[in-house]
């Protein structure tokens, strides 16, 4: 009972946390400085101030930070051959009607990027005026043997020369180019994309013909037995659920902070800001959640580790009540898809089937790659004093695609299978629960109980049933996440349309 108090306690501290950082408000504040207004007036109203336009020094002198050629770390993908001609002949002066052009009227692709679409730095804040010299030119303030003190530092404190080899404006990672210039960049880009199209190729198809054989008509138990006692048996431990209920409101809490990020440049990316106070304040939302999910797959390592037996560590490690895969899963999964289309029966399941075991796998490979990759986003300037700053780039896109594919596995497939189900719908209230009717588990998952039968441990998994005014609370609740979660996915698919630029 205080074990259940604690995690009670923890939850509500958890929500409590987030509904007091998210305020409104602080979107109109951010709505009013200086950079998003020099913004406005640059890009609408084709007006620019000295404000932050000219480099700190025109024409540096020798006395530079040298690059270490033995050092990938302060060397950027793009960082060629330095060009030695002229300073003013690589710059802008001479262009006509400059001063009545804006940057992106000529480089429309450079403009994709956090910079300027998240935080609203204007091309000349860090470009300086004019002229404005190539990146490659030696006297440029951009030039990646100094630009780390002249720009990054302005926001970045304590920016290094590994740190400045970050490509702000990269190439798109899916174009043939790209494999020439960013090599890594390309082959990491193309091999999270196949994974999120073999993932989806395989359990979206899935799922739909799963959908429609669950109106085929089924075979009646002919038993002429009486009917057992409606006995509930327990199926999740409240340590099982309280991670559930964990996971369940942070994931929410990452998928929304995340999605009002990734369509900034909507109107509804504009709203869910504004919901959460801000881009700022939904940035440092998502920071934090994401810590707490890593702190909770922590202890959630921990229980796991605590349950297993190392007098029989073969049969804790690989037995039917493990998570492990093994190869009946694979068995079964064949010929629960067969069954699917209509040919042969349904297998029998143990205690956990083989898309179970999948969700399970996948969570921990998820919250692994999220949170790994979070943190080298969360701290740049710190993560580039132990890799190259141009692996930030790979980074963020692997972030990026697999939180696309953990939010779409999520909201489409785990949700049909979990609640939407002819079986289930709608709502399947055994993870708030925790227990189970045990007619429902012979139809279900009847190798289980014939195993637990015959060990005669039955009795001891028999629990209490539910009240039905918690009954109503878990709808209510359950409800409410549902919707929000079907809310973000109808929108991020009516908006599809900025995903797809972002990719590009």
């Amino acid at each position: 009972m205080e074990d259940s108090i604690k995690y009670k306690w923890a939850v509500t501290g958890f929500v409590l946390l987030i509904l007091f950082t998210s305020d409104p408000s602080q979107a109109q504040k951010e709505a009013t400085t200086k950079i998003y207004l020099y913004h406005q007036g640059e890009t609408i109203k084709r007006q620019y101030s000295a404000h932050e336009t000219r480099p700190i020094i025109s024409h540096p002198s020798t006395a530079l930070v040298p690059i270490d050629k033995n050092k990938l770390l302060d060397v950027s993908p793009f960082a060629d051959k330095i060009k030695h001609r002229r300073y003013m002949k690589d710059s802008h002066l001479g262009l006509r009607f400059y001063q009545s052009r804006s940057c992106v009227d000529c480089h429309p692709r450079n403009a994709r990027n956090l910079h300027r679409i998240r935080s609203k730095i204007t091309c000349r804040q860090c470009h300086g005026g004019e002229p404005i010299a190539g990146i490659k030119h030696y006297y440029s303030s951009m030039n990646p043997i100094r630009r780390y003190a002249f720009v990054c530092a302005k926001c970045h404190k304590g920016a290094s020369a590994s740190f400045a080899s970050y490509v702000v404006h990269e190439p798109n990672p899916a174009l043939k180019t790209t494999q020439k210039s960013f090599p890594l960049l390309f082959y990491v880009f193309w091999a999270m994309a196949a994974l999120a199209t073999v993932t989806f190729a395989a359990f979206i198809p899935h799922t739909i013909l799963w959908g429609i054989r669950e109106f085929w008509p089924q075979k009646k138990n002919k038993s002429k037995n009486p009917p057992e006692k409606m006995n509930r048996i327990e199926r999740f431990t409240k340590e099982q659920r309280a991670f559930h209920l964990v996971l369940m409101l942070s994931f929410v809490i990452q998928a929304g902070t995340g999605l009002s990020r990734m369509y900034a440049g909507t109107d509804w990316g504009h709203f869910l800001i504004f919901l959460f106070g801000g881009y700022t304040r939904a940035l440092f939302i998502h920071k934090i959640t994401g810590i707490f999910m890593l702190v909770s797959l922590a202890f959630h390592l921990i229980y796991i580790i605590k349950k297993i037996n190392l007098k029989n560590l073969l049969n804790s490690l690989y037995g039917p009540d493990s998570l492990l895969p093994r190869i009946e899963d694979a068995r079964q999964a064949v010929k629960h898809a067969a069954w699917i289309v209509g040919l042969g029966e349904c297998p029998k399941f143990d205690r956990w089937t083989y898309w179970e075991k999948f969700d399970y796998w996948a969570v921990f490979w998820g919250i692994t790659i999220l949170g790994t990759t979070g943190l080298i986003l969360y701290t740049p300037v710190f993560s580039s004093r132990f890799i190259p700053g141009w692996t930030i780039n790979i980074f963020l896109w692997i972030h990026r695609i697999e939180a696309v594919l953990a939010m779409g596995h999520v909201f489409i497939i785990h949700f049909f299978i979990g609640h939407l189900r002819r079986q289930h719908f709608p709502m399947d209230l055994v993870m708030f629960e925790g227990g189970i009717d045990l007619q429902r588990l012979k139809h279900e998952r009847p190798s289980w109980i014939e195993r637990i039968e015959a060990k005669r441990l039955l009795p001891g998994l028999i629990v209490k049933k539910t009240p039905v005014s918690w009954n109503g609370l878990y709808y209510f609740f359950g409800s409410i996440v549902l919707i929000l979660c079907l809310y973000l996915l109808i929108n991020g698919i009516l908006n599809v349309e900025e995903l797809i630029r972002i990719f590009k």
